[in-house]
Order: structure tokens, then C-alpha cells, then sequence
């Protein structure tokens, strides 16, 4: 597709799927799995189309965004760049168009995005995006106004499986929905009420690989998240029997928190994680019976560890102890610092 800009170039918008060859040093993408989204590898879990504008032959912009492979209602928008001699002809302008247009043709209703830059934050919302948590945005079609209510609405009994790369774009709905208010959305990354989710999810799943923790997911019949569940193993030696677990879930689905949680408790003993902590905000009642109902009880009160202004909050710890079969993955020679086995030996000698 060819338009016009006002300054009378010629701009040759090209849509292009992963593997993307000769265009993918040229694009932006997450440095954690640039290389295996770039080269396609993850395409059976992501939808992942780049909108690329050249003049003369040479990209003068592009950016993109990422759906489910097998859901297109929900995209976030990312990696939005414009070439440094290109800037200020309007070409974001007109890849944004392409970009809503190809959604929408999908059957796609909200988009997400981010900006901490004035300039594109009045481009974006231009065409439609309103700021929704922290500094991210969101664009819904014109027949969507109900999003909110409906997309997490209970629809069923919902099923837990592990999470997949595919979940990046249906995280992003849960964790930056309005509810549940919880102060802490996801401790593992730091991420409180006010924070958006987008780039989150790519890093909970490099941090759990190699039996470093796990992910799982709620999934209701429509194939929407309804909750989600995250526990990391504590890196030293003498804690690798302890994870972290960060929960969230919506409202409508408060009834399987504790079928989900229970499920990350399984992981855990596969895991030979026998001690399961959690941190919430004081205050924030209904997350606490979440994790009691789940047999956690309060273990620590951190007094006024939470901040907001001149409000502060104690931050609390729950826990739940287990029995784990499993061994523990790692021995004390696989941390820094600890000899290997090889020198235990040279250093009895």
C-alpha cells in the first residue's frame, strides 16, 4: 500500500510476519526474545505483524503489535519508531491507521500501548487511545464501550493450564484492569496498582526457566485470563526450597483463586519448593481471604514498608508450608561463590 505525505514523498507501507530476514535489524522488538520472535520460533503461540513504511527504499519507520496467534481480540502496541531524517512528515500518523485498520479487520476491540513522551502521546490519542494506568493507553473499537464489564465477565467454569507466550496481550488485560484494586498487582517485578503490564510478562517468563519457578494461567471458556499465578525460586543455595508467588485474579473469578493457587502449590512440590510466600498490601482485604482460604497464614507485618505519599501501608507475608518429594534441582557448588566438586577434592588432598 502507497500514500502520500504532505510534504508529496511517497510512502510504501508494507505488512510483514515474523520471520522478518533483511527488515529484522531494522525493528524493535524485547531484547530477551528479540532473536526467537524475530525469526518466527514463536509464531505458533503470537501474532505478531510489523507495519514498515519506506521511502525510496529505505525504512523510514515501523512498529507493531502482539496478539494471541489464536485470539485476536486483544493487541499491544509496541516498538513504534520513526527514522531520525523521517521525523515529522506524519509517517507514525499514517502506520498507526494501518496498524487499527489490520487489527480491527481481525475482529480485534483494544489495543494497549505506552508513551512518556508528550508528542506521541497526543499522536495516539488522535487516533483514539486514552490514557488508562500509569503512563499506558488504550484504543478501543467503536463497539466495544462495555470492555471493561464484559471481557472478564464469568462466562463459566474456568480451567488452569500453564501459561505460553500467547498470554502476553491477555496479561495485559487482567493485570491492568481496574479490578481488584490491589496496591501490589505482581511483587516478582515490582509492579503496584498504578503500573502497566505490558513488557512485565516477558520477563516473568525468562526469570522462571530452568526450574527457577513456573506460571500458570485461569482460562474461561472463551479463552479469556481471568487470573493468573507466578511463583520464583529464591537464588541462593540456602533458600532454593522457598519461592515467591504473586497472584492476581479478577472479581468475577474470585471463586478459582484458590483452585489456581492450589495448582501453583503442585508446581511448586514438583519443584522441591516446600515453603510458598506471599506479600500483600495491609488493607487489602479480599486478596488476604484469597490466600487464607488457600491455607497461607500471615507469618510477618513489615510496618509502614509501603508508601503512597502521606499514606502508608504495612506490607504483610503469608506462607504456606508443604511436603515436596522432589529433590532440590541445584547443589551447593552451582552458586557463585562455593566450590565445585572438583576443588572440594584438590582442597582435601
Amino acid at each position: 500500500m502507497q500514500t502520500e505525505l504532505k510534504n508529496g514523498e511517497i510512502l510504501n507501507i508494507k505488512t510483514q510476519l515474523p520471520p522478518l530476514g533483511d527488515y529484522a535489524p531494522h525493528v524493535g522488538c524485547w531484547s530477551n526474545i528479540r532473536d526467537e520472535l524475530l525469526s518466527g520460533q514463536l509464531q505458533k503461540w503470537l501474532y505478531t505483524p510489523y507495519f514498515i513504511g519506506e521511502i525510496d527504499g529505505a525504512i523510514a519507520g515501523s512498529m507493531s503489535y502482539f496478539a494471541a496467534a489464536d485470539q485476536p481480540e486483544v493487541g499491544a502496541v509496541e516498538f513504534v519508531g520513526t527514522a531520525e531524517p523521517h521525523r515529522r512528515k506524519g509517517i507514525a500518523s499514517v502506520l498507526m491507521s494501518a496498524l487499527i485498520k489490520h487489527f480491527r479487520d481481525r475482529g480485534g476491540q483494544a489495543l494497549y500501548l505506552c508513551t512518556t513522551n508528550p508528542h506521541a502521546g497526543s499522536l495516539y490519542e488522535k487516533h483514539g487511545f486514552h490514557y488508562k494506568i500509569g503512563d499506558g493507553m488504550r484504543y478501543l473499537a467503536p463497539d466495544t464501550a462495555d470492555f471493561d464489564v464484559t471481557y472478564l465477565s464469568f462466562c463459566g467454569t474456568a480451567q488452569v493450564r500453564p501459561a505460553t507466550w500467547s498470554d502476553l496481550a491477555p496479561l495485559t488485560v487482567l493485570y491492568n484492569h481496574p479490578e481488584p484494586h490491589w496496591h501490589i498487582k505482581e511483587y516478582l517485578t515490582q509492579c503496584f496498582h498504578d503500573t502497566r503490564f505490558e513488557s512485565h510478562f516477558i520477563k516473568l517468563m525468562r526469570r522462571i526457566e530452568e526450574q527457577k519457578g513456573a506460571f500458570l494461567v485461569l482460562e474461561n471458556p472463551q479463552q479469556r485470563l481471568a487470573g493468573a499465578a507466578v511463583l520464583e525460586r529464591l537464588d541462593t543455595f540456602y533458600e532454593q526450597h522457598v519461592a515467591t508467588l504473586s497472584l492476581r485474579v479478577c472479581p468475577t473469578y474470585f471463586s478459582q483463586a484458590a483452585q489456581l493457587i492450589e495448582a501453583a502449590v503442585h508446581e511448586a512440590s514438583l519443584l522441591g519448593i516446600t515453603i510458598l510466600q506471599t506479600f500483600i498490601a495491609a488493607g487489602d482485604q479480599d486478596q488476604i481471604d484469597i490466600v487464607r482460604s488457600a491455607g497461607f497464614t500471615e507469618e510477618a507485618r513489615l510496618p509502614k514498608r509501603l508508601r503512597d505519599g502521606n499514606q502508608e501501608k504495612d506490607l504483610l507475608i503469608y506462607s504456606r508450608h508443604n511436603n515436596a518429594n522432589t529433590p532440590l534441582p541445584r547443589i551447593r557448588g552451582d552458586y557463585y561463590g562455593n566450590r565445585k566438586t572438583w576443588q572440594e577434592d584438590r582442597a582435601s588432598n
